[in-house]
């Protein structure tokens, strides 16, 4: 069972990835901003990250270079996004993702 760490500023996408993961049997905890998932990963441990680029606060790919910048990013990151192009894309994965997912996400 991992801890996973769910950023997006869509409720449903929350819920639904909540959802899907816990019938997993995963356990998930969630964010609805950049700022949220700040003080999220200072008091939980997460075994792996689905961070959303595009969030009214702090994008994504930001929070991401600040992670690896500080020496957070000790845990995998999967970038999600319904509109980054190919070169934030390749930008994410330059700081540390480690995988792409175009929104909607499928099963």
């Amino acid at each position: 069972m991992a801890h996973v760490l769910v950023v997006d500023d869509e409720v449903g996408i929350r819920e639904l990835l909540s959802e899907i993961l816990g019938d997993e049997g995963h356990s998930v905890l969630t964010a609805e901003n950049a700022a949220r998932a700040r003080d999220v990963r200072s008091r939980e441990q997460v075994d792996l990250v689905l961070l959303d680029i595009w969030m009214p606060d702090t994008d994504g790919v930001t929070l991401l270079k600040e992670w690896a910048a500080s020496g957070q990013l000790n845990v995998p990151v999967i970038m999600m996004s319904g509109h980054a192009t190919i070169d934030t894309a390749v930008e994410a994965t330059r700081y540390g993702a480690l995988e792409f997912l175009e929104k909607p996400i499928a099963m």
